[in-house]
């Protein structure tokens, strides 16, 4: 389970939030739309109109390289709401959603409330109402719920002064979601603190006592604290105010963190943040908390307090993705990862700002959390606790093991999409069955994969994790995901049956916040030269000419990933794509959904064709950014240093020498590769090693 924020990240692909929402029920009350609001939507409203900018687009519509988000008004205690109107749905044509940004400002610190009523052109309540609650400058910072009655009312926060922005919208279905044209009205309302003590910075830290001096200096907290024992903010801010304030929220507290860790007899050595254990990657690092303290942050993460943790301390020795896995056979236990940098020195007073996320999905047994994209040189922070309310596991022995997945080839994030001209731009390059026309519609990206250690023995890759940025278009159906790698020969377009490396194919996952699709392998890399194909299917791939299921699936890859690589010639730029039918590949190759029959004809054996339809198509989103090049897809590769290919014969690494590598050998005839005898030329000699070893590899 990876680390990641529990917010709802703008997926900048086809004006879509992401759809990962919690389901929040609202109070009953009249369903009324207002007919007169303060302010009212400045777009085209819904259905969307391709040709003209949706000038309330937020983080899916840039303007100048900034989302462009609808002002409003400002909430102050004197005019503490206002009202906003417009109608949104989801497009019967086109498959998207109206999706309306606005801003507004808070003049002083103060309680945000936040209420929608929506009813559709047949006059009827909107029973899947989308709202979304973030900062403007933040499009990651947007988190939101679904909610199924009207109003739909979103739970009151706790904000500065400010700007802040709302987002509303419907829920999204492939079979249509609400219908355009469905009105709505939002009213955002402040509630002021009326206690004049909170927020004073001169009161000092809500989580310390301050005898006689009233209030503290968080809002928030000590507003909430003083509703319930108003002497906090009359007379002071004693001990029971500060014990209270550092309680979790669900004990009626605000979780305000104070570190305190001191000596207790038969805590283990790593009891204390401050005294963390150091260990490494791959290593097995057994513990056992049953007389530990609790000493990190206590303010309700992942839905539950932590008790009886202790701490591990690993330094990242290259960018990559690290995993924890934890086994404790009595226990259900919470994993919590923080970031101290440079330092391997804990100061535990800024555990809650160096705080990366935390993971509690699974019960008594064990735990698996991930960070993303950590960075060589950095320090990172593990405690690993007991779950507070487990009622029928106990604290006592257990182990970790951390791992380092490592960045074999990266391109960056892809360039975002935007209307600048009122067209969506840098949307992506389709791969999959798209048409009946083009049912193997794929795309050569080229890649290298460097010695791992430069001159030493670790010489290739054992690949973990293939992981392309796309988005799924309106229309599709995708049921699978499939990958080959080919061997690359400078430009030269692949040959589909005897450069193929490797294949293979997972369920279809789900992408995330930059239309990221995971795909698990396991194949040894050798550093090289390559491409990587990804693409779509499901059941009725219309390339099965007969089967009479023409189901059209297709994986957009995003392109203008400013990392990545381009193919160029005296003509320019180009890339490879794949024909209508490339030929029959290896027996290996899994393309169709649910089958294993390989989706290929036998009217042609182009495999790839040289493709350049996208000069001009695309532009530059973001000011001072580039797209070049402009036709490198996005995408990542992790995995972890290795050893030479033991089994050299293997050359399609499928752990057995065969007719597969016969097949490249022979294609090689003559040439420098594959050349097993090492005298430069790949002839008699080669076939002869080739042979010797035919079989299972060692």
């Amino acid at each position: 389970m990876a680390i990641f924020s529990r917010s709802i990240n703008a997926f900048t692909g086809t004006a879509v939030l992401g759809a990962s929402l919690l389901v929040a029920a609202a109070a009953s009350a009249q369903c009324t739309i207002n007919p007169a609001p303060d302010f009212t939507q400045n777009d085209t409203g819904c259905p969307t109109t391709n040709s003209i900018p949706d000038t309330n687009g937020g983080c899916n519509s840039l303007v100048g390289g900034l989302p462009s988000f609808q002002a409003t008004g400002t909430l102050t205690r004197a005019n503490p709401s206002f009202t906003i109107g417009g109608s949104m749905g989801q497009d019967p044509v086109g498959g998207s959603r109206d999706i309306d940004w606005y801003s507004f400002t808070c003049a002083e610190n103060c309680f945000v409330n936040i209420s929608v009523v929506a009813v559709t052109p047949a006059g009827l309540p909107s029973t899947v109402t989308d709202i979304f609650f973030g900062n403007p400058a933040d499009c990651n910072s947007f988190g939101g719920f679904i909610f199924t009655a009207c109003p739909a009312v979103y739970a009151e926060q706790c904000v500065t002064a400010g700007e802040h922005g709302v987002v509303v919208t419907t829920e999204f279905a492939a079979g249509g979601g609400v219908v355009c044209d469905t009105q709505y009205t939002i009213t955002v309302s402040a509630r002021f603190s009326n206690e004049v003590t909170c927020g004073t910075p001169a009161s000092g830290t809500c989580g310390v006592a301050t005898p006689g001096i009233p209030g503290c200096q968080d809002t928030c907290c000590c507003d909430l604290i003083c509703t319930a024992d108003p002497t906090c903010c009359i007379l002071g801010w004693d001990t029971p105010c500060a014990t209270q304030a550092q309680q979790p929220a669900a004990l009626g507290g605000c979780g305000i963190f104070v570190y305190n860790c001191g000596p207790v007899a038969g805590a283990p050595a790593n009891d204390c943040a401050t005294n963390r254990e150091i260990t490494t990657f791959n290593t097995v690092t057994n513990f056992d908390n049953t007389f530990a303290t609790t000493d990190g942050p206590n303010n309700g993460q992942c839905g539950a307090d932590t008790l009886k943790d202790v701490w591990f301390l690993v330094q990242a020795n290259a960018n990559g993705n690290m995993t924890l896995v934890c086994n404790a056979p009595t226990q259900d236990v919470v994993l919590s990862a923080y970031n101290y940098g440079s330092s391997s020195t804990i100061d535990g007073t800024q555990l809650a700002n160096n705080f990366i996320g935390c993971v509690d999905n699974l019960g008594v047994g064990g735990e698996t959390a991930s960070i993303a994209g950590c960075t060589a040189g950095t320090w990172y922070l593990w405690r690993v606790g007991q779950w507070s309310a487990d009622a029928t596991g106990v604290a006592g022995a257990g182990n970790v093991t951390i791992s380092l997945e490592q960045v074999v080839y990266d391109t960056g994030i892809h360039a975002a999409v935007c209307t600048p001209a009122g067209t969506a731009t840098n949307l992506g390059l389709s791969s999959g069955a798209i048409a009946a026309g083009s049912p193997q519609r794929w795309l050569a990206a080229p890649f290298i994969a460097a010695d791992p250690d430069g001159t030493g023995p670790l010489d290739s890759w054992r690949v973990t994790l293939l992981q392309p940025e796309g988005f799924l278009p309106a229309g599709a159906v995708n049921e699978k995901m499939n990958w080959i790698l080919w061997r690359r020969n400078g430009i030269l377009a692949p040959n589909y049956a005897t450069d193929q490396l490797a294949s293979g194919q997972v369920v279809y996952p789900t992408l995330g916040a930059n239309g990221e699709a995971n795909i698990p392998v396991d194949l040894l890399l050798p550093a090289g030269d390559y491409y990587l194909t990804v693409f779509a299917s499901a059941v009725g791939n219309p390339c099965r000419a007969n089967d009479a299921q023409p189901v059209l699936s297709n994986y957009a890859w995003f392109i203008g990933a400013p990392n990545g690589m381009a193919l160029s010639d005296a003509s320019g730029i180009f890339a490879w794509r794949g024909a209508t039918f490339p030929g029959s590949g290896p027996a290996t190759e899994v393309v169709i959904a649910a089958t294993t029959t390989p989706c290929s004809g036998t009217t042609g054996t182009a495999g790839f064709v040289r493709y350049t339809g996208l000069n001009g198509a695309y532009q530059n989103c973001t000011a001072g950014g580039s797209l070049a090049p402009v036709y490198s897809p996005a995408f990542h590769i992790l995995g972890t240093p290795a050893a030479s290919n033991t089994c050299p014969t293997d050359l399609n690494a499928d752990q057995i020498t065969g007719s597969a590598d016969l097949s490249i050998l022979l294609n090689g005839w003559g040439s420098s590769s594959p050349d097993l005898n090492g005298d430069g030329i790949v002839g008699s000699a080669d076939l002869s090693v080739m042979l010797n070893a035919w079989g299972a590899c060692p």
